[in-house]
């Protein structure tokens, strides 16, 4: 008798440059993670250039590929996602999971994720809660992300109200709980995201190089009338991430270089010709 189909299946992409990197060592607790928490798959594409790296990496379990497609992290998304799509535990309805693998807390998050969901439900962006999102980030990505939620909260809500005879198409995301005056509802700038695995074209078909990638593709999908919506998880931030961050001018510069070359490609994504 065959096997149920998986539930859901988490996928990411990596690159060190040695086992010695802080990610590094992040990552191979997210992957250790995902084992004690029962996940039923989860997938790597590696692009890193040390041997060692990746050979540490199965070591943790997880399906573990080495990056085939040319291209940065927009490119071992898309492999990825696609490889995740084709796990034999997958069905149509399988959620495929994305997140950064240095976010070791949002391993455990997944399932509840999964139980929020509505069977309509297509894309799901979790949302971090004020308290732990304050508390545990670096304090000026905790401001500027904050800004720039909010930002493309209201383009959206632009985009939608201005889409003419179109927007009865279109399905406003939801989020599962109250949106206080300062929430966006969606958390566009956490990272993580997840789709029903009969969306993945979506993500494989954008051609988008960086962190657009993990976005612009879901902006599309509710354009074409996916269901979207928001599930807030109480996500914390490893301290020694926040230790080496916070203050520091490198990337805070990070930081404002996201609100300057991500949004706008969000902003267009509204308006671009539809590529799949």
């Amino acid at each position: 008798m065959a096997a149920p189909p998986a539930p859901l299946i988490i996928f990411t992409c990596t690159w060190y440059p040695s086992t010695e990197d802080l990610r590094f060592l992040q990552c191979v607790e997210s992957l250790e993670a995902a084992r004690v928490h029962s996940c039923p798959a989860i997938v790597v594409v590696d692009g890193s250039p040390s041997k060692r790296v990746h050979e540490a990496l199965r070591s943790t379990g997880a399906l573990v590929h080495k990056q085939t497609f040319s291209g940065g992290k927009g490119a071992a998304l898309r492999e990825a996602a696609g490889i995740a799509a084709d796990h034999a535990g997958a069905s149509a309805d399988t959620l495929l999971c994305w997140q950064e693998p240095e976010k070791t807390d949002m391993i455990r998050l997944w399932a509840k994720v999964h139980s929020a969901l509505k069977p309509t439900d297509d894309v799901v962006v979790p949302r971090r809660t004020q308290q732990s999102f304050q508390s545990s980030y670096p304090i000026e990505q905790f401001y500027s992300e904050s800004y720039g939620n909010l930002y493309l909260d209201a383009v959206m809500k632009n985009a939608i109200q201005g889409s003419g005879d179109a927007a009865s198409a279109i399905v406003m995301p939801r989020a599962d709980t109250d949106t206080p005056r300062g929430t966006s509802i969606l958390d566009w700038h956490f990272g993580p995201f997840a789709f029903r695995a009969k969306h993945v074209d979506l993500w494989t078909e954008y051609t988008g190089s960086s962190y657009d990638a993990q976005i612009v593709p879901y902006v599309h999908g509710i354009r074409k009338g996916l269901s979207v919506c928001g599930v807030d998880v109480d996500f914390v931030l490893d301290e020694k991430m926040r230790q080496q961050e916070e203050g520091n001018a490198e990337f805070i510069e990070k930081r404002l270089n996201q609100l300057n070359e991500l949004d706008p490609k969000v902003k267009a994504a509204w308006t671009d010709d539809l590529y799949c």
